[in-house]
């Protein structure tokens, strides 16, 4: 049963879901389960395969669930059991005590400010910037918990019980044979799931992720559309040739758009309403141009590569980096001992290890593409069969010191790639492209940290010394953006919002 538009009330939980995740329910011998998703074409699939793995729901287990999806699973004395995926596409977050509240959402317009909690936030963006917060579960609004991805979390009737990593294993030593077929498998399970596809866009970038995810689909591929973003400067000569070798051998049409119109930082037409600051932001305009050009041309789903890198060129069987601490100069007292903090609290969090899933992807996106365009993005490499192979293949190659790379992609898919991906060189690095937005875009930075000066101030973020420094990045000085990135985000969040002063909001006394 979908019941994605209402509330679902228990005795032990309140749940409340945003209408664009799909809910299916399930009655077991001492409570009920429910299943999440945002792939409302895939989850019936997936919530029987689900409950085939773990005979009906009885034991609820992260090792069977879909790494984008969630669990929710009341038990006997109102105990309550939910598993999130390491690469979940939807945020959760929960309140109270003798009665949990679950949401898809947080009271951003309803709740209360903490500037501990946004002194929390800004700092795992600033530390981990390019994945939604984990490792810390303080949200901007007071009395809200972020549920953990790759976690096991359980409650009661007091509240929160435990919250427990989920660390896939591998299974035994398989050859690259082996691993090479089990990667070829995944894809064509993967391939049979999107049958059901009517009109698609593809946003092919020439490399192997993209092209991938739609290489094993080849009768949607009859209404697909291609849509690449070319860089007019020498150091990206060959990308052109690349990705237009690679449409034509799928017989995909392409649509070129040209890179210097949505450099990082551009500002998208419609301001996103994320429930946190994101840094997706500083790439909004140009997942706005490829949301929008799907919708005008009738597409539901857009698909990407996203997470081929980190689970075929990443030792997934080690632990992810930790960005230094920011500069101190422009952190009030209080904000540097709350980044300070949740600096402490990252570098100790066992959800740092890759083998969680928590590193696959940022889906921040999915949501909002969700949402406002009726689109699903879609990858393959948030699949848990093909995490899993890629598991295997980091542990070949760690057992003989070597790095893992995307050979055995071609060793698999060989046969499916064109010529032009499987013998590139490689990409070119992005790094150009962000000096040139930062030049580009200086002033639209330095307008939006300044609306909200006011706001910066007081948790402790000085405007000043952040427009000082988009002066100097903009020059191409060899200085940390990361602040910048941070509190560019937070600004942004607070905009779309019409929060621009801190009398437009309550304000908890600080904990």
């Amino acid at each position: 049963m979908d019941r994605a538009h209402f509330p679902i009330v228990s005795d032990a939980f309140v749940l409340e879901v945003r209408p664009c995740v799909a809910v299916r329910e399930h009655g077991t011998s001492d409570g009920v389960l429910f299943y999440l998703s945002l792939l409302d074409n895939e989850i019936e699939e997936r919530f029987l395969r689900f409950l085939s793995a773990t005979g009906h729901g009885k034991a609820p287990s992260l090792a069977h669930l879909e790494l984008t999806d969630a669990v929710i699973r009341t038990g006997p004395n109102g105990d309550l059991t939910v598993l999130r995926g390491g690469a979940c596409t939807f945020p959760l977050y929960w309140s109270g005590r003798s009665k949990v509240r679950i949401a898809t959402h947080l009271p951003i317009t309803s709740g209360a400010f903490s500037r501990a909690g946004l002194a929390a936030t800004l700092a795992s963006v600033c530390l981990q910037s390019a994945y939604e917060p984990n490792a810390v579960t303080t949200t901007p609004i007071h009395g809200w918990r972020r549920i953990r991805r790759g976690a096991t979390t359980r409650f009661n009737a007091g509240g929160l019980v435990t919250e427990l990593p989920y660390l896939h294993h591998v299974e035994g030593e398989e050859d690259p044979e082996r691993i090479a077929a089990r990667i070829r498998t995944a894809f064509e399970a993967y391939a049979h799931a999107q049958r059901h596809v009517a009109a698609s866009v593809v946003e092919l970038s020439g490399g192997f992720d993209s092209t991938l995810a739609v290489a094993m689909i080849p009768a949607q591929r009859n209404s697909m559309l291609g849509a690449s973003v070319e860089y007019p400067y020498y150091e990206f000569r060959f990308e052109a040739a690349v990705q237009q070798a690679v449409g034509s051998a799928l017989n995909v049409a392409r649509t070129v758009f040209d890179g210097t119109a949505e450099f990082p930082y551009t500002p998208p037409h419609t301001a996103p309403r994320f429930d946190e600051p994101k840094i997706f932001v500083t790439g909004m305009r140009h997942a706005e141009r490829m949301a929008r050009y799907a919708r005008e041309h009738g597409a539901g789903r857009l698909y990407m590569g996203h997470g081929g890198d980190q689970l075929f060129c990443t030792d997934l069987l080690g632990t992810e980096a930790v960005s230094a601490m920011p500069e101190r100069s422009p952190f009030a007292a209080s904000a540097w001992r709350a980044l300070r903090s949740a600096h402490r609290t990252i570098h100790a969090s066992a959800w740092l290890q890759r083998s969680t899933a928590c590193f696959v992807y940022d889906a921040c996106q999915d949501v909002w593409a969700k949402e406002t365009y009726g689109l699903d993005v879609r990858t393959p490499f948030t699949d848990l069969a093909v995490f899993r192979a890629a598991l295997q293949w980091s542990h070949w190659c760690a057992t003989r010191s070597a790095k893992p790379d995307k050979t055995i992609l071609t060793a698999a898919m060989g046969d499916v790639l064109p010529q032009a991906v499987t013998e590139r060189k490689g990409k070119v690095a992005y790094d150009g492209v962000w000096m040139r937005g930062y030049a580009h875009n200086a002033e639209h930075m330095a307008s939006t940290i300044q609306g909200a000066a006011e706001l910066l101030e007081h948790i402790g973020l000085s405007a000043t010394w952040l427009v000082r420094r988009i002066r100097q990045l903009a020059d191409r000085k060899a200085v940390s953006a990361r602040e910048v990135m941070g509190a560019y985000a937070l600004s942004t969040w607070l905009s779309s919002w019409g929060i621009q002063h801190p009398t437009d909001v309550e304000w908890v006394t600080e904990e």
